[in-house]
């Protein structure tokens, strides 16, 4: 797992990424949009610092364009550092979305920390993944709002440093 540092910067920039309050189907009616920009910033300075070719064209199937494959970056929230037997999740109803790979990320509560978890081809995902449904019970007693993909992130293909 990659730990980053969230600089001012990239903070300021994830609060402008957006223009609107709520996504369709939000689980936490916009309150985690903010975690989830952060996410999408991380990932695409993270990879334009290893000098790959992104393009942050965002759309509903996926967020960036990287070395010409079509990411969607997922983000959670967190205390602190996701442990392996921590769920990647993708809702259910998004499996429709036309992307190449899911990108997990994890972003502190106070903003300073970003989590690169690993990634998944969308395919591999929804084969290896099960469905947990409405009401159970997650790691950390998070009950699921609504039916989910799940996959421990240590099922996930980890990013080289």
């Amino acid at each position: 797992m990659i730990e980053l540092q969230i600089s001012d910067s990239q903070f300021s920039r994830a609060e402008e990424l957006y223009e609107f309050k709520v996504l369709k189907n939000s689980i936490k009616k916009g309150e985690g949009n903010i975690f989830g920009a952060i996410g999408e910033i991380m990932v695409n300075d993270y990879f334009i610092g290893r000098g790959a070719n992104v393009d942050s064209n965002q759309t509903y199937d996926y967020d960036l364009i990287i070395n010409g494959f079509k990411v969607d970056v997922k983000c959670k929230a967190t205390n602190y550092e996701p442990k392996d037997y921590f769920n990647a999740v993708i809702p259910a109803y998004n499996p429709h979305q036309k992307c190449d790979f899911y990108f997990f990320t994890y972003v502190t509560y106070n903003f300073n920390t970003c989590y690169l978890a690993g990634y998944k081809k969308k395919q591999d995902f929804f084969n290896e993944s099960r469905l947990a449904k409405k009401g159970e019970i997650d790691v950390g007693n998070w009950k699921f709002k609504t039916d989910t993909y799940v996959l421990q992130i240590a099922n996930l293909i980890k990013f080289k440093e």
